[in-house]
């Protein structure tokens, strides 16, 4: 305001101004207490500090107050205030409304009895608890007053009045549009359903829940039709592509041919609501270097029975060269808040084996791999709030997890089993996870996006196939994908973001990381850290990404014959 009122004054144009007068000099003090605005840019703040002034003496139990008169010329007004007389509430009784009622609206007597002002935004707040506890269990259109009002010199006492007009129920649930979506799941979704009591807390969140859903968009805001006693739930909404085709091609040196390049693929098939349930399919496989690959296949199905809970299924399959393999179930039971949050409660069987063993009866010492049983219980957490799943502006998104395991280490009868002695065959393994995101709008269409990815194993022997693998396009950029091992990890990205289009966006990354490898055996730590650029725009085909990485670890020099190149096509159905 400093600086508007400073441009007008330097471009000619006098201020708004104000001056509130009182017709006593007794009531001075209350204007000083009041310190209204004086100064204003505009006359129509000037107006809304006239009215806010009156409300307050209102609020402090003058109820006669009133202006005298407004004498006003081209910039200034001098308002003449009555204030009056105080008034006290000596008694506001519950007259007709339910105890239940006025518990939940916070009315409490000794609050609303023998105070010292009659205080009307303290009544206002009691009407409307009351009328927001009526709206939403059936009666959207009660109206509550004050009663019984009796005036004896300054003390006021007055009952409360409640109408509760006719109760509505949810009588049906339609769809107007294109979109393939069963019925159930939308009134899961949406917490209500036909037979159910009007509920405004509900009725008044489902726009911003339509909002959310990734495989349908509204083409018109939903509507609310009403008949005597009953009330309908329109919803105007077209299907919209959500289920997507990923498909990477990576280029990097190969570390075991010199001048040799080395050509990893990663292809994902996600399928949302295809069997119109709100479900996911997901599907991954990856070639990440020679002789190594990985299968991940995800189902979600969630409102199972109809009621909040959901099942998480996940399988993954991790062959590394001829060192081990790796076989993960996952099986997970999700309880489903706003959107797509949830907690979910989940046991997870994690068995990894040597491949081969060719060499080993002769050796002297364990080899870093072992056959290793783990069963996993945990709790898992997910929440987001982001614009848009695809190419967010603003938002963030959390996903954290926590597990205790019981851990089995096999005796191996190709390797001698004095290796093994020290080592605890049976023990506990703790695993901790957390990643978050921020999207920060910096100007107009530049965003900043800021990362972090964590996690922790601990245990006192572990091997290198039950350790997190980091690194690639998913975690840091710059370094070969999941070619770091860590029994800790944490990375930050920091990551701005033009975005030129719905689903296009040029990128200036940087990642760093902070990891250790602590095995029976074994400890190292490191700083990696890499930088580059990204782009990433809208095809007939689908989204086209592209990004070029640096990456620095240990003592090692940057090389740009080094740089990791990722390409990415992500196509939506």
């Amino acid at each position: 305001m400093c600086f508007v009122l400073t441009a007008l004054i330097a471009g000619g144009q006098k201020p708004y101004t104000l001056k509130i007068n009182v017709s006593k000099p007794s009531e001075a003090y209350f204007i000083a207490r009041l310190k209204y605005n004086k100064t204003f840019s505009q006359p129509k703040q000037r107006d809304n500090e006239v009215l806010k002034a009156l409300y307050y003496c209102y609020d402090k139990g003058y109820l006669a107050a009133h202006y005298d008169s407004l004498v006003s010329d081209s910039n200034h007004v001098s308002a003449y205030l009555f204030i009056g007389d105080k008034y006290k509430l000596s008694y506001l009784g519950k007259g007709n409304v339910e105890d239940e009622i006025l518990r939940e609206a916070g009315y409490k007597f000794k609050h609303f009895s023998n105070s010292l002002a009659y205080n009307q935004k303290k009544i206002s707040r009691l009407m409307m608890g009351i009328l927001e506890y009526c709206e939403n269990n059936g009666f959207p259109f009660a109206s509550v007053s004050l009663d019984s009002i009796n005036i004896k010199e300054d003390q006021i006492s007055a009952s409360l009045n409640l109408s509760r007009n006719q109760r509505i129920i949810i009588d049906t649930i339609m769809v107007k549009g294109d979109s393939r979506i069963h019925m159930s799941y939308l009134q899961q979704y949406l917490g209500i359903k036909p037979g159910d009591y009007y509920d405004e807390s509900k009725i008044s969140k489902v726009g911003a829940k339509l909002k959310e859903m990734p495989f349908a968009s509204v083409i018109r805001p939903f509507e609310v039709a009403f008949t005597p006693d009953k009330a309908s739930l329109i919803l105007y909404l077209e299907k919209k592509k959500a289920s997507q085709f990923d498909g990477i091609l990576g280029i990097a040196p190969n570390n075991d041919e010199t001048g040799k390049v080395l050509i990893t693929g990663d292809v994902t098939l996600k399928l949302m609501n295809i069997l119109r349930r709100g479900e996911l399919i997901d599907f991954q496989w990856r070639k990440l270097e020679q002789g190594t690959q990985d299968l991940k296949f995800n189902f979600v199905y969630p409102y199972l029975f109809k009621t909040p809970f959901g099942v998480d299924y996940r399988f993954y399959l991790y062959k590394r060269d001829t060192s081990f393999i790796t076989l993960d179930n996952h099986i997970g039971v999700n309880y489903l808040f706003k959107g797509y949050n949830y907690i979910q409660a989940y046991y997870e069987h994690q068995a990894s084996s040597l491949l081969s063993t060719t060499g080993l009866e002769f050796a002297t010492v364990l080899p870093p791999y072992a056959d290793v049983k783990t069963s996993f219980y945990g709790i898992k957490f997910g929440f987001d709030d982001l614009d848009y799943r695809f190419n967010p502006r603003r938002g963030f998104s959390i996903l954290s997890s926590g597990a205790v395991g019981k851990k089995t280490i096999k005796k191996n009868e190709n390797i001698n089993p004095e290796l093994y002695e020290g080592l605890q065959l049976e023990s506990t393994v703790y695993r901790l996870i957390l990643n978050a995101s921020t999207y920060v709008p910096v100007y107009r269409n530049l965003t900043f996006l800021l990362r972090t990815q964590n996690g922790y194993l601990n245990n006192q022997d572990l091997f290198e196939n039950e350790l997190f693998r980091i690194g690639g396009l998913q975690s840091l950029r710059g370094f070969d994908e999941e070619s770091i091992f860590a029994s800790f990890y944490s990375i930050l990205t920091c990551e701005f973001r033009y975005l030129f289009d719905v689903n296009s966006f040029f990128s200036l990354f940087w990642n760093g990381a902070y990891f250790e490898q602590n095995t029976y055996d074994f400890y190292i730590s490191d700083y990696p850290w890499g930088f580059g650029a990204g782009l990433s725009f809208d095809t007939k085909a689908g989204i086209f990404s592209i990004s070029y990485a640096l990456g620095k670890q240990f003592d090692n020099p940057i090389q740009f014959k080094s740089a990791k190149i990722h390409f990415g096509l992500t196509a939506t159905f």
